[in-house]
């Protein structure tokens, strides 16, 4: 059975589509929840995966990386109702203030004690066994970002690592002063004498020494060219490798 109410009410809202053509017989509301995109972060892991949505009032898990600030800590962040998670931030590059950033190759460096093997050049045994450790690779450290070297070596020095000077990854294997990466990228001579101390490097133009070191030598702090001596006193600028 049609009511009059009914026909009165379909008569008004056909009135006002002709009258106003823009406008709907009723305001629509919406009872749909807003979502979250869970993102990425190259210093941790969330939960749910990166790309999956969450509705409002969901929470969402990172947990750091071992190599980060706070490793193994797990932050949880919630979807607002202006669809955006909260902070998530706690995750930093590197495991504590006594390792050195590297933004330019996003590596870690820090300075650590020999570790010597009779009858070797040991200067890469203090950085192997920290991949398992930190969960990424690890090295003796390299970079055109020399200062960064000698920053590790200065919080070193500073707290009483090895005997002040440390291994790096950086030498001159085939000719004399053409320095290269211990992944062979070339090192532009211009760019690493500045880092030198006084006087170096000394090496004759035969090569007869093609390791550098970072470290103090005659009071002051910057590089020397050397040799690796088996079971030396030197310690090692080892590097995390955060991302690839």
């Amino acid at each position: 059975m049609v009511h009059w109410g009914m026909i009165l009410s379909v008569g008004l809202c056909c009135l006002l589509i002709v009258i106003k053509k823009s406008e709907a017989c009723a305001p629509t509301v919406s009872d749909e929840e807003e979502t979250c995109l869970v993102g990425t972060t190259p210093y941790g892991t969330f939960s749910p995966a990166p790309g999956s949505t969450v509705v409002e009032g969901d929470t969402v898990t990172l947990t750091c990386k071992p190599y980060a600030r706070l490793g193994g800590t797990v932050v949880t962040a919630t979807c607002s109702s202006a669809g955006v998670l909260s902070s998530t931030s706690l995750c930093l590059p590197c495991p504590d203030t006594t390792w050195v950033y590297d933004r330019t190759t996003d590596r870690c460096f820090k300075a650590f004690d020999p570790t010597p093997v009779p009858g070797v050049c040991s200067e890469d045994v203090p950085c192997a066994g920290l991949a398992a450790q930190y969960g990424a690779p690890t090295a003796l450290a390299y970079t055109l970002n020399f200062q960064a070297l000698l920053d590790a070596a200065l919080i070193g020095i500073d707290n009483s690592v090895a005997d002040g000077h440390y291994h790096v990854g950086i030498g001159d294997p085939v000719v004399n002063d053409q320095y290269q990466l211990d992944d062979g990228t070339p090192v532009p001579l211009p760019s690493i004498l500045p880092f030198f101390v006084p006087g170096e490097p000394g090496d004759s133009p035969a090569n007869t020494v093609q390791q550098l070191f970072v470290g103090v030598f005659s009071g002051a702090i910057g590089f020397n060219d050397g040799s690796c001596v088996p079971v030396g006193v030197y310690g090692s600028i080892c590097q995390i490798q955060l991302t690839p």
